[in-house]
């Protein structure tokens, strides 16, 4: 199985010459013994070589760590938080834990967050800030609802995040549905998303689809965000 793995390194050629070969063989048995599956490695090596082949005593102690953390060796995010401590050092993951905090976090639920998906925590304060903004002062999400589904906190805010709250804030004001849970709206697919909320209620609201592709701004239908804080 690891010569699968060391195929894929091969593939990796951009800068393969400046690599360690026998740190890639050695950082491979380290996530084997940890049982991290073939799938997983052959990713990491695909897409992150320079960590694949990084110092051999740091990036055991990082897989320490986030078999320390809770992380299930047999789930992708093991990957992700170990890319996460490689890319960021404690102090920086702290400083992003409280700017969670402004926003009434606890810590645990914070961390719970990162477990599930590690690049929670990867996010740039700004991103954090206008992300939480929007769905907890805008959309009326509790902000354990985002720790939630971390993953809703990643996708882009304005080409998905804004057009599908845009098409869920009106059907709310005219009085069709209630409250949605955040993965409904954010994380599912885009075909899931149209065929409950735009296809559905069509007939009633002709313009669901324009509003959705941002054709029509809600100003035009007398509709706004700022409504949810009244």
């Amino acid at each position: 199985m690891m010569r699968k793995s060391l195929k894929a390194l091969q593939r990796a050629s951009w800068g393969l010459h400046n690599r360690c070969p026998k740190n890639i063989a050695t950082n491979i048995s380290i996530l084997k013994e940890h049982g991290v599956p073939q799938s997983s490695i052959a990713a990491l090596i695909r897409h992150h070589l320079n960590v694949a082949s990084s110092n051999t005593e740091k990036f055991a102690g990082y897989v320490d760590k986030v078999v320390k953390m809770g992380f299930n060796p047999r789930q992708f995010t093991f990957i992700n938080a170990r890319m996460v401590f490689n890319q960021l050092n404690f102090k920086t993951l702290e400083q992003k834990v409280e700017v969670y905090k402004k926003w009434g976090l606890s810590e645990d639920e914070i961390w719970s967050g990162f477990r599930k998906h590690p690049l929670f925590l990867q996010l740039s304060e700004k991103k954090i800030m206008s992300a939480m903004d929007f769905l907890v002062n805008k959309m009326c999400w509790q902000p354990g609802d985002v720790a939630q589904v971390p993953s809703a906190i990643l996708y882009s805010l304005e080409k998905r995040i804004f057009p599908r709250c845009s098409v869920i804030r009106v059907l709310q004001l005219k009085g069709l549905i209630k409250q949605v849970p955040l993965s409904c709206v954010v994380v599912t697919t885009e075909k899931l998303f149209l065929d409950r909320f735009v296809i559905k209620f069509q007939d009633q609201v002709p313009q669901l689809l324009n509003i959705y592709h941002g054709k029509t701004d809600l100003l035009e239908l007398g509709f706004g965000f700022e409504e949810t804080n009244g």
